[in-house]
């Protein structure tokens, strides 16, 4: 009994192979004279493979459409417009850069406070986490060029011949105060309400002056103002440079009055050509350096 219902099994498995691979002929015939207009020879096995393909193409072709044309947006239930993203992805950035910001700043005003406690700012770590990773900025090279070095010994040959200003300032009244031009030049724009600083047009490249003796606060880059370059004075006096070329001091470096600390440049967005934006401070107010400095 066993043997047969063994049998019978395998029998039915061959008919149903049988069956999958038996050839079957589509025909298309003339309807008024039956001739055959088309044939096709066919089996359950290529059907159900051609089925198959088919199935897979349209999947794909279905896949393509939503992923890489604006379909998706009517296709894909609350899928963010096109505008959205954007939004989306420029507030990432957004907050990406003010995240950095923030870390910047935090530490320039670690070192400036360092500075004010009568420490040695030179011996404050810099913090390692912030690094840019701008791929822009991957392949820059910063090795010394010839020229570099010549224009180095131009600077500390003008240097040698500064006037350099130690006396104590403390308690003297700001019109008492000898300030040395940050740069001999033609005044483009004046000090006013909205324009908190000084322009000063003058030959690219040429040396900006400390305007009094201090320490370095700050040397960056931003997109408005380019190189930028703050001291410190006594008296809360700060000096700002901005849109230069090159610095030529860093953070907690001290300068005296008339030193080279950077190369006239024009540099940021908002310039138009080379000039120095040069800004004076005073218990953190805006002073008119135009009171005080003859350019």
């Amino acid at each position: 009994m066993s043997n047969k219902s063994k049998l019978s099994r395998k029998e039915k498995r061959q008919r149903r192979l049988q069956k999958m691979h038996a050839k079957y002929k589509l025909t298309i015939r003339d309807t008024k004279t039956f001739a055959e207009v088309f044939s096709l020879h066919l089996s359950l096995s290529n059907v159900l493979l051609f089925i198959t393909t088919c199935a897979v193409v349209l999947i794909f072709v279905v896949y393509l459409v939503i992923a890489y044309t604006p379909l998706k947006e009517y296709i894909i239930p609350n899928y963010p417009e096109l505008e959205e993203r954007e939004k989306i992805e420029r507030n990432a950035e957004l907050v990406d850069s003010l995240e950095y910001e923030m870390k910047l700043y935090a530490q320039k005003m670690q070192i400036l406070q360092t500075i004010l406690n009568g420490e040695d700012p030179s011996a404050y770590e810099l913090l390692d986490s912030i690094v840019v990773t701008n791929e822009n900025y991957a392949n820059l090279n910063f090795d010394l060029s010839p020229a570099d070095s010549m224009l180095r010994m131009e600077i500390q040959e003008n240097e040698a011949l500064n006037v350099n200003f130690h006396a104590n300032t403390a308690g003297v009244r700001i019109e008492n105060l000898f300030f040395y031009p940050p740069i001999n030049g033609i005044v483009s724009s004046n000090f006013s309400n909205g324009h908190f600083g000084t322009d000063v047009v003058a030959a690219e490249n040429s040396i900006i002056h400390a305007v009094l003796a201090g320490t370095v606060i700050l040397d960056s880059w931003t997109v408005e103002t380019g190189y930028t370059i703050m001291i410190q004075h006594s008296n809360d006096f700060v000096s700002v440079y901005k849109h230069n070329s090159k610095l030529l001091k860093k953070t907690g470096d001290h300068v005296n009055a008339g030193e080279g600390i950077a190369l006239l440049g024009n540099t940021g967005n908002l310039t138009v050509g080379p000039h120095l934006h040069f800004e004076l401070w005073h218990e953190g107010k805006p002073v008119n350096s135009e009171n005080y400095i003859v350019y």
